[in-house]
Protein backbone atom coordinates (compact mmCIF):
# COMPACT_ATOMS: atom_id res chain seq x y z
CA UNK A 1 0.00 0.00 0.00
CA UNK A 2 1.56 3.75 -1.11
CA UNK A 3 2.27 6.32 1.86
CA UNK A 4 -0.68 7.93 1.11
CA UNK A 5 -3.12 4.99 1.43
CA UNK A 6 -1.28 3.97 4.70
CA UNK A 7 -2.08 7.49 6.03
CA UNK A 8 -5.78 7.56 5.23
CA UNK A 9 -6.36 3.79 6.33
CA UNK A 10 -5.04 4.85 10.04
CA UNK A 11 -7.56 7.41 9.92
CA UNK A 12 -10.38 5.61 9.16
CA UNK A 13 -9.37 1.85 10.54
CA UNK A 14 -10.91 2.24 13.57
CA UNK A 15 -13.60 4.25 12.82
CA UNK A 16 -17.31 3.08 13.79
CA UNK A 17 -18.09 1.07 10.21
CA UNK A 18 -19.75 3.26 7.33
CA UNK A 19 -20.52 4.00 4.18
CA UNK A 20 -17.58 5.06 2.23
CA UNK A 21 -17.03 6.39 -0.96
CA UNK A 22 -13.17 5.98 -3.01
CA UNK A 23 -13.36 8.60 -5.44
CA UNK A 24 -11.05 7.56 -7.92
CA UNK A 25 -10.07 4.47 -6.54
CA UNK A 26 -7.66 3.41 -8.74
CA UNK A 27 -6.64 -0.37 -8.60
CA UNK A 28 -9.04 -0.47 -5.40
CA UNK A 29 -5.92 -1.19 -2.83
CA UNK A 30 -7.16 1.37 -0.54
CA UNK A 31 -10.60 0.52 -0.69
CA UNK A 32 -10.81 -3.44 -0.28
CA UNK A 33 -8.62 -2.78 2.89
CA UNK A 34 -11.25 -0.40 4.56
CA UNK A 35 -13.68 -3.18 3.26
CA UNK A 36 -11.71 -5.51 5.55
CA UNK A 37 -11.70 -3.29 8.21
CA UNK A 38 -15.48 -2.78 8.36
CA UNK A 39 -16.73 -0.21 5.83
CA UNK A 40 -19.07 -0.90 3.01
CA UNK A 41 -16.57 0.68 0.33
CA UNK A 42 -18.21 2.19 -2.78
CA UNK A 43 -15.56 2.25 -5.52
CA UNK A 44 -15.33 5.61 -8.34
CA UNK A 45 -13.04 5.78 -10.73
CA UNK A 46 -13.07 6.92 -14.85
CA UNK A 47 -9.74 5.50 -15.82
CA UNK A 48 -9.24 2.22 -13.58
CA UNK A 49 -11.62 -0.82 -13.38
CA UNK A 50 -10.32 -2.68 -10.16
CA UNK A 51 -11.04 -6.20 -10.25
CA UNK A 52 -13.35 -8.71 -7.74
CA UNK A 53 -15.00 -5.27 -5.96
CA UNK A 54 -18.74 -4.86 -5.81
CA UNK A 55 -20.43 -1.27 -6.09
CA UNK A 56 -18.03 -0.14 -8.91
CA UNK A 57 -19.16 3.43 -11.06
CA UNK A 58 -17.18 4.14 -13.97
CA UNK A 59 -17.55 8.17 -13.59
CA UNK A 60 -15.65 11.34 -13.72
CA UNK A 61 -14.96 13.55 -10.76
CA UNK A 62 -15.48 16.45 -13.41
CA UNK A 63 -18.97 15.99 -13.71
CA UNK A 64 -22.05 15.45 -10.61
CA UNK A 65 -20.93 12.17 -9.27
CA UNK A 66 -23.82 9.85 -9.38
CA UNK A 67 -24.84 9.25 -5.61
CA UNK A 68 -27.65 10.77 -3.55
CA UNK A 69 -27.75 13.21 -1.02
CA UNK A 70 -26.26 12.72 2.34
CA UNK A 71 -24.78 9.17 1.79
CA UNK A 72 -21.96 8.73 2.68
CA UNK A 73 -20.03 8.51 6.16
CA UNK A 74 -16.80 8.98 4.66
CA UNK A 75 -15.24 10.63 0.75
CA UNK A 76 -11.85 9.24 0.46
CA UNK A 77 -10.21 11.16 -2.92
CA UNK A 78 -6.21 10.29 -3.33
CA UNK A 79 -4.04 11.91 -5.08
CA UNK A 80 -6.50 13.50 -7.99
CA UNK A 81 -6.86 17.03 -7.62
CA UNK A 82 -4.54 17.92 -10.12
CA UNK A 83 -5.83 16.69 -12.66
CA UNK A 84 -9.58 17.81 -12.58
CA UNK A 85 -10.30 20.75 -13.65
CA UNK A 86 -13.05 22.22 -11.59
CA UNK A 87 -12.14 21.75 -7.56
CA UNK A 88 -14.93 24.17 -6.47
CA UNK A 89 -18.05 22.05 -7.55
CA UNK A 90 -15.78 18.80 -6.60
CA UNK A 91 -15.98 20.07 -3.33
CA UNK A 92 -19.73 21.25 -3.54
CA UNK A 93 -20.27 18.17 -4.53
CA UNK A 94 -18.53 15.70 -1.86
CA UNK A 95 -20.54 18.28 0.53
CA UNK A 96 -23.78 16.62 -0.94
CA UNK A 97 -22.91 13.13 -0.96
CA UNK A 98 -21.71 12.89 3.40
CA UNK A 99 -24.06 13.01 5.68
CA UNK A 100 -23.36 16.22 8.01
CA UNK A 101 -20.59 14.97 10.59
CA UNK A 102 -19.23 12.72 8.03
CA UNK A 103 -15.72 12.69 6.96
CA UNK A 104 -13.77 14.15 3.71
CA UNK A 105 -10.26 12.98 3.25
CA UNK A 106 -8.28 14.00 0.28
CA UNK A 107 -4.39 13.68 -0.25
CA UNK A 108 -2.42 15.89 -2.89
CA UNK A 109 0.69 16.64 -3.85
CA UNK A 110 1.98 20.06 -1.89
CA UNK A 111 3.67 22.72 -3.55
CA UNK A 112 4.21 24.94 -0.97
CA UNK A 113 7.36 23.14 0.50
CA UNK A 114 10.58 24.83 0.89
CA UNK A 115 12.38 23.41 -2.14
CA UNK A 116 8.93 23.63 -4.03
CA UNK A 117 8.60 27.34 -3.94
CA UNK A 118 12.49 27.84 -4.60
CA UNK A 119 12.24 25.72 -7.88
CA UNK A 120 9.08 27.77 -8.96
CA UNK A 121 11.44 30.88 -8.17
CA UNK A 122 14.00 29.42 -10.57
CA UNK A 123 12.17 28.00 -13.50
CA UNK A 124 8.75 29.69 -13.27
CA UNK A 125 6.95 25.79 -12.91
CA UNK A 126 6.95 23.56 -10.50
CA UNK A 127 9.68 20.34 -10.44
CA UNK A 128 6.61 17.67 -10.76
CA UNK A 129 4.44 19.35 -13.02
CA UNK A 130 7.35 20.38 -15.52
CA UNK A 131 5.40 22.10 -18.90
CA UNK A 132 7.84 18.86 -20.54
CA UNK A 133 9.02 15.59 -20.60
CA UNK A 134 13.00 14.98 -20.39
CA UNK A 135 12.16 11.37 -20.32
CA UNK A 136 10.43 8.85 -21.92
CA UNK A 137 6.41 8.97 -22.24
CA UNK A 138 4.91 8.63 -19.41
CA UNK A 139 0.99 7.82 -18.80
CA UNK A 140 -0.34 10.59 -17.84
CA UNK A 141 1.07 12.92 -20.35
CA UNK A 142 -2.18 13.86 -22.11
CA UNK A 143 -3.22 15.46 -18.89
CA UNK A 144 -3.47 19.43 -18.40
CA UNK A 145 -2.21 19.56 -14.41
CA UNK A 146 -4.63 21.88 -12.79
CA UNK A 147 -2.05 21.88 -9.03
CA UNK A 148 -3.82 23.18 -5.75
CA UNK A 149 -2.03 24.48 -3.45
CA UNK A 150 -2.99 24.26 0.69
CA UNK A 151 -4.12 27.32 0.16
CA UNK A 152 -7.09 26.78 -2.57
CA UNK A 153 -7.87 23.66 -0.45
CA UNK A 154 -8.27 25.16 2.57
CA UNK A 155 -10.52 28.47 0.86
CA UNK A 156 -12.85 25.14 -0.19
CA UNK A 157 -13.10 23.63 3.15
CA UNK A 158 -13.70 26.86 4.66
CA UNK A 159 -16.34 28.22 1.70
CA UNK A 160 -17.91 24.65 1.60
CA UNK A 161 -18.68 24.04 5.51
CA UNK A 162 -15.94 21.72 6.92
CA UNK A 163 -13.96 21.94 9.30
CA UNK A 164 -10.32 21.35 9.17
CA UNK A 165 -9.16 18.31 11.43
CA UNK A 166 -5.60 16.71 10.75
CA UNK A 167 -2.85 17.89 8.36
CA UNK A 168 -0.39 15.01 7.81
CA UNK A 169 2.93 15.70 6.13
CA UNK A 170 3.86 12.71 4.19
CA UNK A 171 7.40 12.13 1.93
CA UNK A 172 9.87 14.51 3.77
CA UNK A 173 12.62 14.96 1.89
CA UNK A 174 16.25 15.84 3.65
CA UNK A 175 16.55 19.12 1.61
CA UNK A 176 13.72 20.82 3.10
CA UNK A 177 14.31 19.83 6.33
CA UNK A 178 17.69 21.62 6.23
CA UNK A 179 16.10 24.66 4.49
CA UNK A 180 12.84 25.00 6.74
CA UNK A 181 14.32 26.76 9.63
CA UNK A 182 15.18 29.68 7.26
CA UNK A 183 11.89 29.95 5.33
CA UNK A 184 9.83 30.24 8.83
CA UNK A 185 11.90 32.48 10.38
CA UNK A 186 10.39 35.10 7.37
CA UNK A 187 6.79 34.23 8.87
CA UNK A 188 7.87 35.66 12.04
CA UNK A 189 7.39 39.30 11.60
CA UNK A 190 3.41 38.19 10.88
CA UNK A 191 2.83 35.79 13.14
CA UNK A 192 4.17 38.50 15.60
CA UNK A 193 2.63 41.25 14.96
CA UNK A 194 -0.36 41.10 12.41
CA UNK A 195 -3.67 41.73 14.35
CA UNK A 196 -5.69 39.92 11.73
CA UNK A 197 -6.46 36.89 13.41
CA UNK A 198 -7.68 35.26 9.86
CA UNK A 199 -4.32 36.42 8.54
CA UNK A 200 -2.73 35.01 11.55
CA UNK A 201 -3.92 31.69 10.90
CA UNK A 202 -3.29 31.38 7.42
CA UNK A 203 0.28 31.99 8.09
CA UNK A 204 0.95 29.84 11.10
CA UNK A 205 -0.11 27.00 8.02
CA UNK A 206 1.82 28.16 5.63
CA UNK A 207 4.98 28.40 8.03
CA UNK A 208 4.03 24.71 9.67
CA UNK A 209 6.93 21.87 9.39
CA UNK A 210 3.92 19.60 7.65
CA UNK A 211 3.10 22.58 4.47
CA UNK A 212 7.12 23.43 4.53
CA UNK A 213 8.65 20.03 4.23
CA UNK A 214 5.60 17.61 3.50
CA UNK A 215 5.93 16.75 -0.51
CA UNK A 216 2.72 15.23 0.63
CA UNK A 217 -0.62 16.24 2.35
CA UNK A 218 -2.99 14.12 3.61
CA UNK A 219 -6.06 16.21 4.74
CA UNK A 220 -8.94 15.09 7.08
CA UNK A 221 -12.09 17.24 7.64
CA UNK A 222 -15.53 17.01 8.89
CA UNK A 223 -18.83 18.53 7.25
CA UNK A 224 -20.04 20.74 9.64
CA UNK A 225 -23.80 21.48 10.22
CA UNK A 226 -24.02 25.13 8.73
CA UNK A 227 -22.90 26.82 5.39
Amino acid sequence: MKKMHRAIYELLKDKKSGCLLDAACGNGELGKALEKAGHQVFYMDKYDNPHSVQRFVNADLNDFLPYKNEQFDFVVCAESLQYLENHEKLFKEFRRVLKTGGSLIISFPNILTVFSRLYFLRRGYFQRFKPFRTKQHKEWDHFIYNIPSFVEVFELIKKNGFELRDVIALDIKLKDLLLYPFLKTLYLPGLLFDKNTQKTKMIKWLASRELLTGNRLVINCVKANNL
